[in-house]
């Protein structure tokens, strides 16, 4: 009787059968699904990678972007003031325009400024305002047509003339050489030098501002403290 012959399989063998196995599967579960996804990985690598030397270098010019904005903001309090005509720039303006031709303001009253019957705002929302101006002075009729086209074509403000007086100003007329200011006022002068006592009402429209330009420097202010705490 023959007896039966047992098989044995040497432990190396186990062995390297498992470590095949574990093989297979890390192939199957890792490396063949990152070897598809690496262009991804990659990009997203990237993409990182520049986002974060972007912020190294934000806050690397944090004192820089501190310095424009302040910078900026400076310079649109200046151009909304040089730009901008209002009832409490106005008189100035008129001065200025008076300065240039030559001849003395006699009086100026301002009213106090009162919303448009209209009701109008600006674009960002800006009410509109109008104020009455009330002015005197002394000047030919030269100047008064000059005075006329500055408040149309080359003042900074939205000027509307309302009301011309005009008389001639009799104790002030010219006289010609050799003659006595009583001979000259006989005589009929030229009319571009006849002397006129003036007073023109003009009402001066504009936006309120005030509103917005609060909201602009709290924003600027607010943007300075997010910059101060990133730095």
């Amino acid at each position: 009787m023959n007896k039966k012959q047992s098989i044995t399989i040497p432990k190396f063998v186990w062995v390297i059968l498992l470590i095949l196995v574990v093989c297979i599967i890390f192939l199957v579960a890792v490396q063949i699904p990152f070897s598809q996804k690496i262009d991804k990985y990659n990009a997203d690598h990237v993409s990182a990678d520049s986002t974060i030397n972007m912020y190294k270098d934000y806050l690397n010019r944090a004192d820089e972007v501190k310095a424009s904005i302040e910078e900026m903001k400076k310079e649109c309090e200046t151009k909304t003031q040089t730009l901008t005509m209002n009832a409490d720039t106005t008189a100035d303006d008129i001065r200025d325009m008076l300065n240039d031709l030559d001849y003395d303001l006699s009086s100026l009253s301002i009213n106090e400024r009162r919303p448009d019957p209209s009701g109008k705002v600006s674009a960002t929302g800006d009410p509109l305002y109008v104020t009455t101006i009330k002015f005197s002075f002394t000047t030919t009729e030269k100047k008064l047509i000059e005075t006329l086209k500055y408040f149309e074509s080359e003042s900074k403000g939205s000027y509307f003339v309302s009301k011309i007086s005009v008389t001639e100003a009799e104790d002030k007329a010219n006289t010609t050489t050799g003659e006595t200011a009583k001979e000259g006022s006989k005589k009929p002068a030229a009319s571009a030098d006849t002397l006129y006592d003036a007073t023109l009402e003009i009402q001066l429209y504009f936006f309120d501002m005030t509103k917005n330009q609060a909201n602009a420097s709290t924003a600027a202010t607010a943007t300075q403290s997010s910059v101060s705490s990133a730095a």
